[in-house]
């Protein structure tokens, strides 16, 4: 009976070491993405949805490329690989409000963002 279980306690063991090194290897791939959707004020999800650009620019600027993208037909967008880092996120559509926000993007992240972007509001012209 106690050899029985120093057997399977010495097979355990290389087999534990060998699933931590392998889940150690894997968890920092160093590997990001960033998916969206853009919704838009006063637009019905089912009528045909403006196109948005969206930039994702390392903070503080200019340190690396930025990376662009516009929104479908539905509004989605996606970035499949970033960098890691900070970043500040702008998205932008003619007659909507400029959204901007500061993101963290982490080593294995797969993250997703939701905005809806307000209408413009229209200028008064002066006489």
């Amino acid at each position: 009976m106690i050899n029985r279980n120093i057997k399977a306690i010495a097979l355990s063991v290389p087999a534990a070491i060998l699933l931590t090194a392998l889940s150690a290897s894997l968890a920092q791939s160093g590997a990001a993405s960033l998916h969206g959707w853009v919704a838009f004020e006063n637009v019905a999800y089912v009528d045909k949805q403006p196109k948005a650009k969206v930039v994702l620019q390392h903070d503080p600027a200019g340190s690396d490329p930025a990376y662009s993208t516009e929104t479908d037909e539905h509004g989605f967008f996606e970035f499949p690989h970033t960098s890691l880092g900070r970043f500040k996120l702008e998205i932008t559509a003619k007659g909507f409000q400029r959204y901007s926000a500061d993101v963290y993007i982490p080593s294995d992240f797969a993250g997703n963002w939701a905005v809806q972007l307000k209408a413009e509001t229209p200028t008064a012209k002066s006489p």
